[in-house]
């Protein structure tokens, strides 16, 4: 095969192009700081360390619903303790009248402090965090009146914490105080404090028991504040529960997020020592190519006949 000079020249004009695109690649490269600039650089590495963008940002995802469900649950969960701390007065209340007489003056009171802890009770019960009750699983409305009516729903909302893994964020205000939706049965006799405990209804039973003076009612309403006080522990101890998952979880998502960042800094991150060595070794390839392509591109055929 005839080498003709044209041939020799678009041979020398494809090498140097070749690389002069090395040496523009490296320099954008130290420029930007990435080993990649445009998925034609490395298609196979492009498909990698988008695939790593996707678990970073559904990780970063995954720890804002925790932070917010942690937030939701701490707000709860100082209410279930005021909650409980309340229960306590209202068993002292009711552990009172039982062992003592039922004077006028000692029933007035009672019913007096009976009533302004149901209220407050119910002041509790609409707890709310910004627009969201917490107590009101998803209604954006006061979940409970003035006399303890439950107007919310007793859905949880959830969050998602991982892939197909959910928390609930707050308690149904419905089940917690009213036993459920409608209201449970408030229990008396054998059926005191047991099953489900409508807290309200229970706090309004022995109100009307002590004001009446009936001495059954009393006792069963000893009964039912108990179980009611319980019912609110159990509260407690779910949230303390699904918090505890949270910390946990947040710390897995925490270290798998510092894995996928340092695998797609290997990546994608240049290491500007090595860069500007191979620099350095393309920059003189390419000048030497130029220097020998200048001399041969002097040179004709009668050069080779002297």
């Amino acid at each position: 095969m005839r080498i003709t000079p044209g041939m020799s020249a678009d041979n020398a004009i494809y090498n140097l192009q070749q690389g002069r695109t090395a040496i523009d690649q490296l320099q954008e490269q130290i420029a930007s700081g990435y080993n990649i600039n445009r998925p034609s650089d490395d298609p196979l590495s492009t498909r990698q360390l988008l695939d790593l963008k996707e678990q970073i940002a559904s990780g970063d995802q995954y720890s804002s619903n925790i932070t917010k469900a942690e937030t939701l649950l701490n707000v709860t969960n100082t209410s279930l303790t005021s909650m409980a701390t309340l229960m306590q007065q209202v068993k002292k209340i009711a552990g009172d009248m039982v062992a003592g007489t039922l004077d006028a003056a000692g029933t007035a009171s009672a019913v007096t402090n009976l009533t302004q802890l149901k209220s407050q009770l119910i002041d509790m019960g609409n707890t709310r965090l910004g627009d969201q009750y917490v107590f009101g699983g998803f209604s954006t409305s006061q979940p409970f009146s003035s006399t303890g009516v439950f107007s919310g729903t007793t859905d949880i909302p959830q969050v998602e914490i991982a892939p197909n893994s959910t928390v609930g964020t707050t308690v149904s205000g419905g089940d917690l105080l009213r036993g459920g939706n409608p209201p449970a049965a408030v229990g008396s006799g054998a059926t005191a404090g047991q099953g489900p405990v409508d807290i309200i209804g229970s706090i309004d039973a022995l109100i009307s028991a002590i004001g009446s003076k009936n001495s059954q009612g009393i006792l069963d309403g000893v009964k039912n504040v108990k179980a009611g006080a319980d019912q609110i522990t159990v509260a407690q101890s779910d949230v303390a529960g699904r918090l505890v998952r949270l910390d946990n979880m947040k710390s897995m998502i925490a270290n798998n997020q510092n894995t996928l960042k340092t695998v797609f800094g290997d990546i994608q991150n240049v290491d500007y020592a090595k860069a500007g060595v191979v620099l350095s070794q393309q920059t003189t390839a390419f000048n030497a190519a130029l220097s020998a392509t200048s001399k041969l591109s002097q040179l004709s055929l009668l050069d080779y006949m002297k």
